[in-house]
């Protein structure tokens, strides 16, 4: 059986503690939706699944954007960053995650390399080049 690299990702854009009435704010869009009717992404990247489950375009969220992505074994992202904090959970396999904190130098050196696996979690700080890649 191929064992596949699960991802939930929480990737905050900005954080406001303000909460307001529970509803969905954009009309028509029903409160609770079944992922599975959701529309995937592999943004051209053979062995991904992107699904964003609430962001600014699915659900009119404007500080937070939530995604599940699923990786094949021996897939990777692009090394990248992002203007906003990301902090990933890892559902189910293993890999590797590069993190280069320097990366807003001139010269920022190799990346630091951390395990992940199943049941752990990471945070990405803000504009911290970075990319992951599966093993199992």
């Amino acid at each position: 059986m191929r064992s596949w690299f699960i991802l939930f990702c929480l990737s905050l854009i900005l954080f406001s503690a303000t909460a307001e009435a529970s509803y969905c704010s954009i009309e028509g869009l029903p409160f609770v939706r079944n992922i599975s009717e959701l529309s995937q992404d592999n943004f051209g990247r053979g062995g991904l699944t992107h699904i964003t489950l609430a962001g600014s375009v699915s659900s009119g969220l404007k500080e937070v954007e939530v995604w599940l992505q699923t990786f094949a074994p021996g897939s990777r992202t692009p090394i990248h960053r992002h203007s906003g904090e990301e902090v990933f959970v890892v559902l189910k396999g293993s890999g590797t995650l590069y993190l280069a904190s320097n990366s807003h130098v001139k010269y920022p050196g190799k990346p630091q390399e951390y395990f992940i696996f199943s049941n752990s979690t990471f945070h990405i700080p803000v504009n911290d080049a970075h990319q992951v890649k599966t093993t199992t």
